[in-house]
């Protein structure tokens, strides 16, 4: 159990000795010296670093305790941080394609790279180096069963903590002082009842087979130890803890809403729900000049005209990413005397995850063949005295001729064979920091600490399939002896070590062979890392001990100021696998990334009560703050600064508003990060449905896009809706600009003392952007306007003479420029509301509620300063992002009943609907959706009821059981061409809803 009574803001790192094991060197957060006899604690709240209470501070901040936490059943952090109305899902283990392995959290909707993210009151380090790690903190590391609070402070905090608290921050309070042993052991797992009728049928009519009835699945073990004791009479405390976490795969085929990309299609003349599915299909399709599309009929053994069916990619993609993860550390603090306080910290994670998808293959424009003019037209060259070619293949690619020229065939084939693609994602996380703090004097205090937290990233990619290798292996020749080889080994000289034919174009010889799936299958391999250095001094001082006070006020003037230098780095190391793009499944090369940061600040934060006890001013206070910082990056330094006021003209109502000048600067991977061509976008309107079918936009309109005369109206669309796009960093980004307001009050009424509410107003508006405008801005921006900002940014593939001249898609040649600008600006407002009501029934117990809820009232967005802007409240979409409901809540109830240990709670999560974009009545935004019944357009509201209950017996030992999502609630399903973004999967956004059904959770506590 806890022992000291305070909760605080420094952070400790730690020195263990061989004897005394459990405190072996770490973190301690002390954070306010302990007051003697606390008439009323004041602690270092979130947002300052002078103490104060926690309802008495300027900015707003919502806790969630660890009561709380415990109630959701979760294991991983980053689920109860989704349930709160303030925050947008990001990163987490419902990510499969594109997926980083790690878990983000977005305050606002305005990204991880805008939330600051600590650890007692101290920054946790970037967690990721990839792209779409985007150098935001990896929530795995947070240890669930050590946390005794998560604060999530609203606005921007940049005087205080300095870049990256745009949107706000989210501290975790982790326990440093516990003392005894502790055992915790979680178990849970999700149950679905597959009944979507209408899923269902559209899957019997692609002839699918979705699960109907029962699913129980996505099993999870959680368990930790915590052991702390007291030592030197008390003068000090080490606390240590390890976990470890094993969470099961859940694969789309599991549900029916997700068994396949729902989609529209039309029966007998009607629109109906339908599936979708990618060209690149198991039997292969073949495109040779003159032939239109054909395709192998494995029921023939022949070549046949026209198109194979669209391959199913969604059932062995994971929605549920497999996860194990370890963690283990310490902390420690000792007080040598009065005027010092040694503290440290240690945090160590172990997290390994496996993003599934469907098996690779040879993708659209996977292959080496060029033009004439040597230009690339992703073609595979088909030797005409291939032994393994059909009859009608020879006739149709090499007229009847065995010694025809090699034939410039585009093909696709799905290697089925070879099983899905697995992403095996590693990060393993060290986290030290060591400090003193003590006081100076009765007025004065210090606290000064180093900082160190590094992040190894390893990716072993396995099961894709490579270029060359399938260039080689689709040449075949046959020996004189009979014996079909590859033509590169059959002149005496292994020009192809291994290769084995891969025999996708007949029967013979067995078709494909599982020695040809593993010639072509190779693996990939990056790593990386990410490291942080911080050193921070500050001195805070209470003046008004030194009779530094108004007359009209019985506290004084509290300063505190001080410095710190910080440091980032990071570094991908991609294999010549990736570097090379000889990975048909990435898209584009990934290349070697590295860079470093580092800023030196100086800073300053005072509060002053002007009035105390007078009429209508019980209190009135004034806060402010600033930060100098100076960056070693092109744009030199920033200045941020705060300045706000708390009013209570009684003491049951108190006023508060706060100003606040935030500042981002640009961080590793938006200002180092190589360019690399990837999905992006989900619509060209200058592609056609069919042979034949006119695009949506007019000839003159795709002519603004770079298409001609000869292409319009023969780009095919693309099946999968996934167009692509160029990303990557930039070094020229000027920091963002932030400006921050809130304004609010807090009600604390005597006649009902054990209840408060809070409602506070929020606007940030946020200046020079760091950001990409998005591939469906600029392509319909670039239709509805023809301004050379969007339209230079296309550029289609041309010069081919094949199906990919015009194309997006076919081949990475074609791609829209998406890559980071300062762009105009973004702003967001809205109201936050909290509550809680605790009523003693006397004998029948006492029964609490809480309350969180948050009204969006504007998320705009203007990518170009002066220009158009559009909303994105309400809306969601490939621009958008995931849902951005305009009321979002969580209300909980608690009732310790009369039977002693027995506690009952149950909550209720409210999210309102939204629309597709395209619905949006912005001309940056507004168009015609294509698809007349593809679910999505709208997404209604969910409401999800938890139950759950505690029991308490022999004074230390807690069972806890419950079952999230009580009814069962399907997510709403958006379909995979309006889904538009990486946190999209399975038809829906996991990280905003119950994608997964029921879930039941059991937890074990025993304390020693």
């Amino acid at each position: 159990m806890s022992s000291s009574n305070q909760i605080g803001s420094a952070v400790r790192r730690a020195l263990m000795f061989s004897a005394v094991a459990a405190a072996a060197s770490l973190p301690a957060l002390a954070q306010t010296k302990p007051p003697a006899a606390p008439e009323v604690e004041t602690i270092t709240v979130t947002g300052s670093r002078i103490p104060q209470q926690q309802l008495e501070s300027v900015s707003p901040v919502t806790s969630v305790t660890s009561e709380a936490i415990q109630q959701t059943g979760v294991t991983r952090i980053e689920d109860l941080l989704n349930t709160l109305p303030q925050v947008a899902g990001q990163y987490g283990s419902g990510v499969s394609n594109g997926a980083t392995g790690e878990a983000t959290v977005s305050l606002r909707g305005l990204g991880a790279n805008r939330t600051l993210v600590l650890v007692n009151g101290r920054r946790l380090m970037p967690g990721d180096p990839t792209l779409n790690g985007n150098a935001a903190p990896d929530l795995n590391q947070i240890p669930t069963g050590l946390v005794e609070r998560v604060d999530l402070l609203t606005g921007g905090a940049s005087a205080v903590y300095g870049a990256d608290a745009v949107a706000g921050v989210v501290n975790f309070v982790l326990n440093d002082h516990f003392q005894g042993v502790r055992f915790e052991g979680n178990y849970n797992f999700y149950q679905h009842d597959n009944r979507d009728k209408s899923a269902q049928a559209a899957n019997t009519l692609f002839g699918f087979t979705a699960p109907s009835g029962n699913s129980t699945d996505g099993y999870a073990r959680d368990f930790g130890v915590i052991a702390g004791s007291n030592f030197a009479d008390g003068r000090g405390n080490a606390t240590a803890y390890a976990g470890y976490r094993r969470v099961a795969a859940v694969l789309q085929a599991k549900r029916d809403y997700s068994n396949c990309s729902l989609t529209s299609t039309t029966t007998g003349g009607v629109s109906t729900l339908g599936c979708g599915g990618s060209t690149t299909s198991f039997v292969a399709r073949f495109n040779h000049t003159g032939q239109g599309t054909q395709h192998f009929d494995p029921a023939t053994g022949e070549l046949a005209a026209g198109s194979p069916p669209l391959y199913n990619f969604a059932p062995l993609n994971y929605y549920q990413r497999p996860d194990e993860r370890y963690t283990a550390g310490a902390f420690v603090h000792y007080d040598v005397n009065d005027h010092a306080r040694i503290y440290s910290e240690l945090m160590f994670m172990d997290d390994r995850s496996v993003a599934q998808i469907a098996p690779s293959g040879a993708f659209p424009g996977a292959g080496p063949g060029a033009t004439a003019t040597g230009i690339p037209d992703g073609t595979f060259l088909i030797n005409c005295n291939n032994p393994l070619l059909t009859p009608l293949e020879l006739q149709y690619w090499c007229n009847n001729s065995t010694s025809s020229p090699d034939a410039h065939v585009a093909l696709r084939r799905r290697n089925v064979e070879g099983g899905p693609r697995f992403d095996d994602l590693g990060h393993t996380s060290y986290r030290v920091v060591f400090g003193v703090k003590g006081d100076i004097t009765d007025a004065w205090t210090y606290d000064a600490y180093g900082l160190w937290g590094t992040t190894r990233y390893s990716e072993e990619y396995f099961n894709d399939v490579s270029k060359q290798r399938m260039a080689y292996a689709l040449d075949a020749v046959q020996l004189p002896s009979g014996q079909i080889v590859c033509r590169a080994n059959s002149q005496g000289v292994i020009g192809a070590p291994g290769c084995v034919p891969w025999n996708i174009f007949s029967l013979k010889n067995g078709g494909v062979t599982p020695a040809a799936v593993q010639y072509i299958s190779i693996p990939g391999e990056s790593k990386g890392g990410t490291t942080e250095r911080v050193v921070d001094g500050a001195i805070t001082g209470d003046l008004g001990k030194l009779g530094v006070k108004l007359p009209t006020a019985h506290d004084g003037l509290a300063v505190s100021f001080g410095a710190e230098y910080r440091s980032e780095a990071s570094e991908l190391n991609p294999d010549i696998t990736f570097q090379t793009n000889d990975l048909a499944g990435q898209g584009s090369p990934t290349l070697p990334t590295i860079g470093s940061l580092h800023v030196a600040e100086i800073f300053t934060e005072a509060r002053l009560p002007l009035l105390e006890d007078r009429p209508f001013a019980k209190s009135l206070t004034f806060e402010t703050g600033y930060r100098y910082s100076d960056y070693n990056l092109s744009f030199g330094s920033t200045n941020t600064y705060k300045a706000g006021l708390q009013w209570a003209p009684v003491s049951d109502l108190r006023f508060r508003g706060m100003y606040q000048r935030a500042v981002r600067a640009p961080n590793l991977q938006e200002l180092f990060l190589q360019p690399r061509v990837q999905l992006d976008g989900t619509i060209d309107p200058c592609a056609s449905a069919a042979p034949g079918v006119a695009p949506s936009a007019t000839a003159a309109q795709c002519a603004l896009t770079g298409v001609t005369p000869a292409e319009y109206g023969n780009i095919a669309r693309n099946p999968a809706a996934q167009y692509n796009g160029l990303a990557g960093g930039n070094v020229s980004l000027a920091p963002e600009k932030a400006d921050t307001y809130t304004v609010g009050l807090v009600l604390t009424p005597k006649a009902l003392p054990d209840f408060n509410l809070t409602v506070d107003y929020y606007n940030i508006s946020i200046k020079n952007l760091i950001s990409t405008y998005g591939a469906n801005l600029i392509i319909q921006n670039c239709i509805a306007t023809g301004d050379p900002l969007y339209c230079n940014k296309i550029h289609r593939t041309q010069g081919t003479q094949t199906v990919a001249d015009g194309s997006l898609w076919i081949n990475t040649d074609g791609f829209i420029s998406d890559t980071n600008f300062n762009l105009g600006s973004q702003r967001a407002n809205g109201i936050d509301l909290t509550s809680q009501y605790r009523l003693d029934f006397g004998r029948g117990g006492r029964l609490a509620f809480d309350f969180v809820g948050s009204y969006v009232l504007k998320f705009a967005t203007q990518p170009v300063a002066g220009g158009e802007s559009y909303d994105c409240a309400g809306y969601y979409g490939q621009t958008c992002g995931v849902p951005d409901p305009r009321w979002r809540h969580k209300l909980r109830a608690t009732w310790n009943t009369p039977v002693k240990g027995l506690d009952m709670y149950t909550s209720w999560r409210r999210i309102n609907g939204a629309s597709l974009e395209l619905l949006n009545p912005s001309p940056l935004l507004n168009g015609t959706p294509g698809l007349p019944v593809n679910p999505g357009q709208h997404v209604s509201g969910r409401d999800y009821v938890d139950l759950g209950g505690s029991y308490t017996f022999a004074g230390h030992t807690t069972f806890r059981l419950g079952v999230n999502n009580v009814f069962d609630k399907s997510p709403p399903l958006v379909g995979f061409a309006y889904i538009g973004t990486v946190f999209g999967n399975g038809n829906t956004y996991p990280q905003v809803y119950d994608a997964l059904g029921r879930y039941a959770f059991f937890n074990l506590v025993v304390d020693f």
